[in-house]
């Protein structure tokens, strides 16, 4: 596992030289030196996806007394999603710290299904946002360059899952959790632990199931903030592209935009997908018959988006879990004090 968390990286570092070599590194610093006037409006638009990731989290908690800040939402959202981003796991190895980041905030089981209905509905709206792009391609633009059936092939993979992903949310108050824990112990993987763990699944599974059931106006609400999220993707490519110089329309940013989440979703395994996000943007330019240097010029515009954002969810991250170390720390003395009192 180790060497796999090495080579993947040293794997993209490498096609992202081999690209900047190819293109060109002259005319990407061109570029670059372009669109640095513009980078901040960059930032702005991902912050702003951030705010309606945030707000998307918000709604997926019930009304009541146990929801955190919407600061801490935001605070941990950022935690979790740097996180993520170096990790091969699909973009989901900061998930459950969200959860674990609002401990004494919110009870934990409601914030793991808080962050599971979120997820799911971030994912399911990302795959209809790509399915879009590829219906575009289909009926009403003729590339100058056709798509290999590869990616023809992937494409469909993704429409499937779409599908798929919607009957899942449809069926997921139905015990998901307590079934992951008892397929596990039929394949008896550390039965004891499982037996301590199946109360607390059953809880996310009943939060889950409840929310589901008699929440569906706020279900909507996280639904619509995450289509606000992936246009803001598009506009942040539209930001980008206006900067380099290149005419395009609103819908070629759109097609870019949801078709690049398409062929990043297929290279889920690679930590911040490093060498597929500039690498997509440069097969996209080719095949639309634009100027493949701006393309990846675009993506390590995006590539430095994410850094700087990364950077800042560390910084919370960090702060964070000093503060969940020292309320444990009082609770672990307040106990300590309790046992000595006659």
């Amino acid at each position: 596992m180790k060497v796999l968390r090495l080579l993947l990286p040293g794997l993209g570092l490498l096609l992202l030289g081999y690209l900047v070599g190819k293109t060109g590194v002259g005319e990407v610093l061109h570029h670059l030196a372009i669109v640095k006037w513009s980078f901040p409006v960059v930032l702005l638009v991902a912050f702003l996806w951030h705010l309606s990731n945030s707000l998307a989290w918000n709604f997926a908690f019930p009304p009541g007394a146990f929801k955190p800040p919407f600061s801490a939402l935001l605070r941990a959202k950022l935690a979790g999603d740097a996180v993520s981003q170096l990790t091969p796991l699909a973009n989901l190895g900061g998930e459950p710290l969200k959860a674990y980041l609002l401990k004494g905030q919110a009870p934990t089981s409601l914030s793991l299904a808080a962050v599971v209905v979120n997820k799911t509905t971030q994912v399911l709206t990302g795959l209809v946002f790509s399915s879009l792009g590829f219906l575009l391609v289909v009926f009403y633009w003729d590339l100058p360059h056709a798509l290999p059936h590869s990616v023809e092939l992937g494409l469909g993979v993704i429409l499937v899952a779409s599908g798929m992903l919607v009957w899942g949310l449809y069926h997921q108050h139905h015990h998901l959790f307590t079934s992951l824990l008892t397929l596990i112990r039929r394949l008896g993987i550390k039965t004891d632990w499982i037996a301590s763990k199946m109360a607390k699944a059953r809880r996310i599974d009943d939060h889950i199931g409840h929310f589901y059931q008699r929440h569906k106006g706020r279900l909507a609400a996280v639904v619509a903030c995450h289509t606000v999220g992936w246009l803001l993707g598009t506009c942040e490519t539209y930001v980008i592209l206006s900067a380099l110089g290149v005419d395009i329309d609103f819908t070629v940013a759109l097609l870019l935009t949801s078709l690049s989440v398409s062929i990043n979703s297929l290279f889920f395994f690679m930590p911040s997908n490093i060498g597929v996000l500039e690498g997509s943007q440069v097969f996209l330019f080719i095949s639309l018959g634009l100027n493949p240097a701006a393309g990846l010029s675009m993506g390590i515009v995006k590539r430095l988006r994410k850094i700087f954002w990364i950077s800042v969810g560390w910084i919370f991250l960090s702060q964070m879990s000093r503060q969940l170390a020292r309320a444990e720390e009082a609770q672990q003395q307040a106990a300590a004090q309790a046992g000595t009192l006659p």
